[in-house]
């Protein structure tokens, strides 16, 4: 399988990145180069569009989705995603490799999100979809364990700019993100979590086509039911970015 993303997607995924099995095993290498291999894919040249919802409940208050669209352009240094909800708002959100957190640009796309976000009404951060929390800095390798049967290695890391920490599970075969938690400064239990639901294949990639977050009364659910991807030197598709708002996508 090739690399996933969302991603993302995010991973997410929207990391979401592309799946893809190694030679390496991911149990036989360092903390060090285990987290390289994960940061930094290989088979990166690669687009997709994902089309689906999201839903979120809070206790005690009714059910409430909305169409979300995330479009990925993978390169071998970096990666630019934009994410849509609703059709009226969103943001672009770039990852440069080689530079860890410091690399992380979120950029909203019109006056609307910045004043009244919708993504955060359905306890969702930008990053959630690109997984770019992997860049994180690396506080500590924990013991591993198995998410759904697949070995994970756990790993704690750290961010620079919000102190948060996030505990991730991630696969020893496929270098991929599997859950997530984070907590806030100095706290023992997480105040939101994060876990990949279920994949789709298209065009002989593999998608996430589920991601699950929770928290204390709350519980959001993103769903993919519409795929494209594909390698840029056949060409990307013209609608890859959405035209929301007046903001430019970042150059790749």
């Amino acid at each position: 399988m090739r690399k996933l993303s969302l991603g993302l997607l995010i991973t997410l995924f929207f990391t979401t990145a592309f799946i893809t099995t190694s030679p390496v095993f991911g149990q036989d290498i360092s903390s060090q180069d285990f987290l390289y291999r994960v940061r930094h894919p290989s088979a990166r040249r690669s687009w997709a569009e994902m089309l689906g919802k999201v839903y979120h409940r809070r206790r005690g208050a009714d059910t409430i989705e909305a169409p979300m669209y995330l479009g990925i352009l993978f390169s071998p240094d970096r990666t630019l995603a934009q994410i849509v909800i609703d059709k009226r708002q969103g943001y672009y959100v770039g990852q440069a490799f080689a530079v860890g957190e410091a690399g992380t640009s979120i950029i909203p796309l019109n006056d609307a999100t910045k004043k009244e976000p919708l993504l955060g009404k359905f306890g969702l951060r930008p990053e959630d979809l690109t997984m770019t929390f992997l860049y994180w800095k690396m506080q500590k390798e924990l013991e591993g364990d198995s998410i759904r049967g697949v070995d994970c290695r756990v790993f704690l890391l750290k961010s620079a700019k919000s102190g948060e920490t996030v505990k991730v599970w991630i696969s020893t075969k496929y270098f991929f993100p599997l859950k997530a938690q984070w907590y806030r400064k100095s706290a023992e239990n997480y105040f939101r979590a994060l876990e990949v639901g279920s994949f789709k294949k298209k065009n002989n990639y593999w998608l996430i086509s589920r991601l699950e977050l929770y928290g204390p009364g709350w519980r959001t659910k993103v769903d993919f039911d519409q795929f494209d991807v594909g390698n840029p030197e056949k060409g990307i598709p013209e609608g890859l970015f959405k035209k929301i708002g007046k903001a430019e996508a970042p150059k790749i």
